[in-house]
């Protein structure tokens, strides 16, 4: 909140006749490709005596590099039709060092385990820009997230599989800005969306870019991501966070 509030006092600083926004900004279309290199830290449990199963600790899984490609078309000055796709892959083989129960079936203590989980997770959002200055903008989101994807786990010895398919959308809400200083920018994103007891989302995003001409753009940042859901007696915490290197171009 405290970060917001310095963003948009540092836009509504100039005083003035109105001007048209930074150069960056008056573009038809946009693409930026960020590469990403997030630290997962995710429980789940399924069933009724369904084990809490921590994916790092119990399950293997490690740390993977991604990437995001997104796009935007601003239709008028201010108005923003924004989508991107984030590819998830994470794969692991292990023997187990614990005894646990998933989704009713046990998986005994040094087990052959192989567990997965991969798809892309999709993002979709209209921006409103309330507020437009020489130096940025503030707005407001309102669009959807999806993960497409499926999670598995198998102990082949035994022939226990159990396989998800995970492709719920989720309704999000958010703010957005980006405050121009010379030749550099510097942005805020924050969306999400809670069902109380049930669960919660949030994105958060923060970067700095460098514009080497007017419409190009090299910049490095931090994501974080949270998916939490409560479906008793189904439980998931999945968390992603990590620095992001990237370009973008406007036209």
């Amino acid at each position: 909140m405290r970060c917001a509030l310095l963003l948009g006092l540092a836009l509504v600083a100039p005083t003035g006749r109105a001007a048209e926004p930074p150069a960056p900004e008056q573009y038809k279309l946009r693409v930026e490709y960020q590469e990403w290199r997030p630290d997962l830290s995710a429980e789940l449990s399924s069933g009724l005596l369904g084990t809490r199963l921590d994916l790092k600790d119990d399950l293997g899984i490690a740390d993977e590099r991604t990437f995001e490609v997104r796009g935007a078309l601003q239709l008028v000055p201010g108005f923003k039709i924004r989508g991107g796709v984030t590819p998830l892959d994470y794969l692991a083989d292990v023997r187990i060092d614990r005894t646990f129960v998933f989704n009713g079936r046990v998986y005994p203590v040094s087990a052959r385990v192989v567990s997965e989980v991969s798809g892309k997770l999709y993002s979709a959002h209209l921006e409103f820009d309330l507020l437009k200055t020489p130096v940025g903008y503030l707005g407001v989101m309102i669009g959807g997230e999806l993960f497409d994807g499926r999670a598995s786990i198998a102990a082949p010895q035994f022939g226990l599989i159990e396989a998800e398919e995970l492709n719920t959308p989720v309704p999000v809400v958010g703010a957005t800005g980006r405050l121009y200083a010379g030749r550099l920018s510097f942005e805020g994103e924050l969306t999400g969306l809670t069902i109380g007891d049930r669960g919660h989302t949030y994105e958060m995003r923060l970067g700095a870019r460098f514009h080497i001409v007017e419409r190009v753009a090299v910049g490095a940042g931090y994501r974080f991501f949270k998916i939490e859901g409560r479906d008793d007696p189904d439980f998931v915490d999945f968390r992603q966070g990590g620095l992001t290197f990237g370009a973008e171009l406007s036209l």
